[in-house]
């Protein structure tokens, strides 16, 4: 079976939403370390700003998703995929509970889009279905009804794991932008061009490595304003 082969417009994506995340966690640490007044996680500007980085990463995961598994599951591939993914989170989770004792990251963005892929392998080959339950999850949760969050919040509460935590991506709503991902794929609406200029394979090149960036660039940024604000 043949590489599923890499679309640029796609690479570009993610590294935009890769800059953007990285400014984001910049901002987050000038209000975390006190240089700043506003609240990332209660001023409307940041929460929006955290929805588009956010909607960004996850509508790729779909497309990605598409692509990949729409006519035949490598299933090598996948695991090797859900396992590096898997130990991704666990650091993420170890490293940010030795930060952040009373509110670590137990389900942040990969821990999600550990288990968004997989839920997603439903989704592929019936590109029309998913759009019917990306609307479907849309509107139940504007309506209120949250299945996932009570299923979540009741095994929060038995596993004695902190209500509050620094980063949290609930299935409701964010999986139906995994769903729309597909169809978008699905329906080439994804289609344009963009040039593949000096600037923009460099951006392409931030996607192509997205992952890696996620998990180091915030330890780094965390490292340099900690010893600043000890030399300080």
């Amino acid at each position: 079976m043949n590489e599923v082969k890499r679309i640029f417009e796609l690479d570009v994506l993610r590294g935009v939403a890769v800059i953007l995340m990285m400014l984001f966690h910049f901002g987050y640490d000038l209000a975390l370390f006190e240089y700043t007044s506003y609240e990332t996680t209660q001023d409307v500007e940041w929460i929006v700003f955290r929805g588009l980085i956010l909607s960004m990463f996850l509508l790729a995961v779909g497309m990605s998703s598409y692509l990949a598994y729409k006519n035949h599951i490598n299933y090598d591939k996948l695991i090797k995929t859900l396992v590096k993914l898997t130990l991704v989170s666990l650091v993420i989770s170890i490293g940010s509970y030795q930060v952040f004792e009373h509110s670590w990251i137990y389900f942040g963005v990969i821990h999600f889009i550990t288990v968004a892929l997989i839920l997603s392998l439903f989704f592929v080959k019936t590109p029309n279905l998913s759009l019917v339950f990306a609307f479907l999850l849309l509107g139940s949760y504007w309506l209120g009804y949250h299945p996932f969050d009570n299923l979540f919040n009741y095994s929060v509460h038995e596993w004695n794991i902190p209500v509050f935590t620094v980063d949290l991506v609930s299935l409701s709503p964010w999986f139906a932008l995994v769903l729309l991902g597909i169809f978008v794929m699905h329906k080439n609406m994804f289609g344009f061009r963009i040039d593949e200029n000096k600037s923009m394979k460099k951006i392409a090149y931030l996607g192509q490595h997205s992952l890696v960036i996620y998990l180091v660039h915030q330890p780094i940024l965390f490292g340099i304003f900690y010893m600043i604000n000890v030399v300080r």
